[in-house]
Order: C-alpha cells, then sequence, then structure tokens
C-alpha cells in the first residue's frame, strides 16, 4: 500500500507539472522521488476476492488519475518495471570512472525515473529512453537537465557513435522487438537487441555498462552465438 500510495502521489504531481507547464517545486521534487513504477505493485492491476478495501480503492483511483492509453502502457510494463538501487548504480558509476570515463554524452536506454541520472558525474549530458509515458515524466520532472525521450528503444534513431558511454539496467525476457536496423526479423530477445544497439550507439573507444541477462552471454543457441560474434566486432 505504501507503494501504491507513493505512486498516486508521484501521478497527481506529474499531472499538475503537465497542467500548469512548470517545473517541479523541491517539494513536489520529493514526491516524484517516491515514484517506484508497477514492478512491485503489480497486483493492483489484477482484482481479487477479498483483497484489502484500500487496494481497491486506489485501484479505482489509478483508473480516474490515468488515461486509458497510460493505464494499458503500464500494465504492459509491470514485467520490466524494476528500478536499480542506488548502491549498484554508483558501483556502475565508479567502475566507469576506474576505467577512464571523465564525462561526455551517456545513453540510458530504458531509464525508468532515474536513478543513473541522478548519481551521474559532473560534466555527464544524459539521454534517457523510457517507454512508460508517466514513468518518462517524473524522470524529466526530476532531472529537467537530461534529454528523455518517451518511446520505446527500438524506435529510437540516434547516429551511429554519438555517445561517450552507455549505462544502465536493460529490460530482460523473452520479448522480440521490431527494429529494422538493429533487430531485423525480431531476431534477439529484449536484452540483447539492447546491449547490441547500446554498443552501436556508443563510438569506438567509449565504455557500455549494462545489467543484462544472463543468457546474453551464456546462451546456446545460434542467434546468440551470432550477436556474441555482433558484440564482439562492435567492441
Amino acid at each position: 500500500m505504501a507503494r501504491l500510495n507513493a505512486n498516486l502521489a508521484a501521478i497527481e504531481v506529474v499531472q499538475a507539472l503537465r497542467a500548469e507547464s512548470r517545473p517541479a517545486t523541491p517539494a513536489e521534487q520529493e514526491i516524484l522521488a517516491g515514484w517506484s513504477g508497477w514492478g512491485a505493485v503489480s497486483a493492483v492491476f489484477e482484482e481479487k476476492p477479498g483483497e484489502d478495501r484500500a487496494f481497491t480503492q486506489g485501484r479505482q483511483q489509478l483508473r480516474t488519475l490515468l488515461t486509458d492509453k497510460e493505464y494499458a502502457a503500464a500494465r504492459r510494463d509491470t514485467i520490466n518495471a524494476h528500478y536499480t538501487g542506488t548502491a549498484l548504480a554508483q558501483a556502475m558509476w565508479d567502475g566507469l570512472a576506474a576505467f577512464g570515463f571523465t564525462g561526455g554524452r551517456v545513453l540510458e536506454p530504458g531509464c525508468g525515473s532515474g536513478n543513473f541520472i541522478g548519481l551521474a558525474p559532473l560534466g555527464t549530458a544524459m539521454a534517457g529512453i523510457e517507454l512508460d509515458p508517466v514513468t518518462a515524466h517524473v524522470a524529466a520532472a526530476l532531472y529537467p537537465h537530461a534529454q528523455i525521450r518517451n518511446e520505446s528503444f527500438a524506435d529510437t534513431q540516434l547516429p551511429e557513435g554519438s555517445f561517450d558511454a552507455a549505462i544502465g539496467n536493460v529490460p530482460f525476457g523473452k520479448i522480440h522487438l521490431n527494429d529494422s536496423r538493429y533487430n531485423p526479423g525480431r531476431q534477439h530477445p529484449i536484452h540483447t537487441h539492447f546491449v547490441l544497439k547500446a554498443a552501436a550507439l556508443v563510438r569506438p573507444g567509449g565504455w557500455i555498462a549494462l545489467i543484462t541477462s544472463r543468457y546474453t552471454l551464456d546462451g546456446t543457441g545460434e542467434d546468440a552465438v551470432a550477436a556474441r560474434r555482433q558484440l564482439a566486432g562492435l567492441g
């Protein structure tokens, strides 16, 4: 219930910012920071007999706050709406620094509410891609200095080699997205697709630090082997 209530409060702030076309106040940013997405409260989309009345009321409030399109997007995104903890995100930034990263343009292929963006070192220009519209608005309000694109990474069109680094936690699963350039014929599952596309968008000599499924390196099928050859070529 605590997570659900925090999410509902964040949505109300997002809607106020939209309606008034203004940035978030510090107090509103604190509310937005409580946004945790729907992965941990996916049950809100499935009504069950005997559930807590407060949970039922929360679901009803959610239906009134979101448009049909936003509600459908939130429901679809529950499988991947699990955001990276700050300790792990900080360790990844520290790892990049240890390998020589000192700043520049950085891509996050699935930024969620922006935990990696919030920990980015000075001199970093972040570009985050986020499919869920409400989560994208939360990230943009929390980090107005970053470029947040509300779109599927499969639809993202950016020049190859235009970033100095990529960082983040890519979505996992047996989902195959259509991307005519980077996943023709839906060959690769979503995690491998994201890693390969991120590698193509990072310049030669750049850095990539991404959490992915173990199958990116351990898969034994022909497509997995082909993906590793492609990744090795890009690297």
